[in-house]
């Protein structure tokens, strides 16, 4: 399936911005709407959106991009959903895993998302929204109700690692006994298993389709009256010879002077450390988004280009499907 040079991961590490949301929230308590939240040794607590919530913007995302989603072809039956089991013709089976809970067929997602975690602590701030009953032909007398949603104004950064091995691949456990390769598809035995791999053109497709999507992202709850943009305003892309979230806890922000700063320190550490792994690197960075952007710039281009987040998911487009094409 791959040659024995061929990278084995993509690792991600990115930021985001919100001015003013709640992208996910946690249960409603009373009227108001909770935003998600983890609670830091210190006491105080920072907001976070899931890595659920992050998977199904994705998805939707694909789908625009003209990808056909599984799930109006699942089987529901009370609390269960039967998948298609199709992930030669749907994508997001492919890049986002199934379950399938009657035949024991399954898929671990080949796409790892973290949760997106706010840098900044959450101050408690809410938006306060009101329904008169006026409106709805009641006297003015009869009042109305108000709710309330948390929301806050921060940066979040997140995380993805996408197994290049698996993109495309699927195992006979993960399907099934398909007797008949499906067309766009191939049997291949490894190690004593049965494969079904997609044509190379096709594995392609799908994975630069995910930093399409990842580049036009967002969603989340109360997306009516809270609209956020959740595309990166920096990102840091590597391809790797190992599986590893290399990114994950080496993007630190600082508030300063009305600006963002980006501490390098810590990127760099994670740059260094896995120096021996990395095959090729690079950096997206929206201009005017950080005040120590010169600095950043510095320290980062010894590593790969630093471009705009639009130029750098074009080109992490053209590099991510070479672990398949320069690999015999």
């Amino acid at each position: 399936m791959n040659g024995h040079h061929a990278s084995k991961a993509i690792a991600i590490g990115y930021l985001m911005k919100i001015s003013a949301g709640n992208v996910n929230a946690s249960h409603t308590e009373g009227n108001v709407v909770v935003t998600k939240k983890v609670t830091l040794p210190d006491g105080s607590s920072v907001p976070y959106v899931s890595g659920q919530a992050l998977r199904r913007m994705l998805r939707d995302r694909l789908e625009e991009l003209g990808f056909p989603l599984s799930e109006p072809f699942a089987q529901v039956s009370g609390q269960e959903v039967t998948p298609p089991v199709r992930p030669w013709e749907f994508a997001d089976e492919d890049l986002f895993g199934y379950l399938d809970p009657s035949g024991g067929r399954r898929r671990t997602s080949p796409v790892r998302v973290s949760a997106s975690v706010g840098l900044f602590r959450f101050q408690g701030d809410r938006d306060l929204g009101t329904r008169s009953f006026e409106r709805f032909g009641q006297a003015m007398e009869a009042g109305g109700n108000m709710f309330e949603t948390e929301l806050y104004a921060n940066l979040f950064k997140g995380g993805l690692l996408v197994e290049l091995d698996r993109v495309g691949v699927f195992g006979d456990l993960e399907t099934g006994n398909v007797t008949e390769a499906p067309e766009g598809t191939a049997k291949v035995e490894q190690n004593g298993r049965r494969f079904l791999v997609l044509t190379e053109a096709e594995r392609m497709r799908r994975l630069q389709a995910l930093f399409d999507a990842l580049g036009i992202l967002w969603g989340g709850g109360r997306t009516a009256r809270m609209l956020s943009d959740l595309s990166p305003r920096f990102l840091a892309y590597a391809r790797l010879k190992v599986k590893h979230p290399v990114f994950l806890e080496a993007l630190d922000v600082r508030y300063e002077d009305g600006s963002f700063n980006l501490n390098p320190a810590p990127l760099v550490n994670a740059l260094e450390k896995f120096q021996g792994y990395r095959e090729y690197t690079l950096f997206g960075l929206e201009p005017g988004f950080l005040g120590n952007e010169a600095e950043v710039r510095e320290r980062l281009q010894a590593y790969g280009p630093v471009l705009t987040v639009h130029e750098a998911l074009s080109r992490a487009k053209e590099d991510a499907v070479k672990s398949w094409t320069s690999s015999g």
